[in-house]
């Protein structure tokens, strides 16, 4: 697939704007039955580059909120975390506003049962870590992981990077993504129907082999 031409066209046929815009790869998916909860896809994938600057990650637990949690965009102490257990509207909040939680593994049974109906849905349960662990590593991962997720509709839509980054390193951030899928669909690229290139408010570009 060539990725870099795409990537190329798509920033090049995008009208200037006074904000930096988003790359968003698009996947249209055929000859795929989604109500065959097998041939869904629900998982993090980590790019080579990061692709959204507006990642936000946030760490619980005393230990990892002290030995690390600096490098996230918040930390919720054990103090905290129960006041959340007592507050769900405010977790609802948080799963919203962030894009990623880690917490300490032995907290996760308690954060599973006070908190599981407001993160579960959401697709927010915490990645778990041992106490005592330095965050910092799994937290710069997280910065450029992104979810990719088939549901119920045959289509995926991604942001794989921006305008401003060298198109090389967008076009393998999308070489990526559709190495990934290839792997996880039951048919491989022969549930690929096409993918398109966008900036944000810029027209789509087809991706040619």
């Amino acid at each position: 697939m060539n990725f870099e031409t795409a990537v190329e066209d798509a920033v090049a046929e995008a009208k200037a704007r006074n904000f930096n815009q988003s790359i968003d790869m698009i996947i249209n998916l055929g000859k795929i039955d989604l109500s065959n909860p097998n041939n869904r896809v629900n998982e993090g994938l980590k790019l080579p580059y990061q692709a959204d600057e507006d990642v936000k990650i946030a760490v619980i637990g005393d230990t990892l909120v002290n030995n690390g949690g600096d490098a996230a965009d918040l930390t919720i102490t054990e103090n905290e975390l129960e006041d959340l257990f007592e507050n769900p509207d405010e977790a609802k909040d948080i799963a919203e506003e962030y894009d990623f939680l880690i917490a300490e593994a032995p907290l996760m049974p308690d954060i599973g049962q006070h908190l599981g109906q407001v993160l579960g849905p959401r697709d927010m349960m915490p990645d778990p870590m041992p106490p005592g662990s330095n965050p910092t590593e799994k937290i710069e991962g997280l910065r450029s992981t992104i979810s990719v997720r088939l549901k119920e509709e045959p289509l995926i839509q991604l942001k794989i990077g921006n305008e401003e980054q060298d198109a090389s390193n967008v076009a393998r951030n999308a070489q990526t993504v559709y190495n990934f899928l290839v792997e996880q669909l039951p048919e491989g690229e022969n549930n690929l129907k096409n993918i398109l290139l966008k900036t944000t408010m810029g027209p789509t570009v087809e991706v040619q082999n």
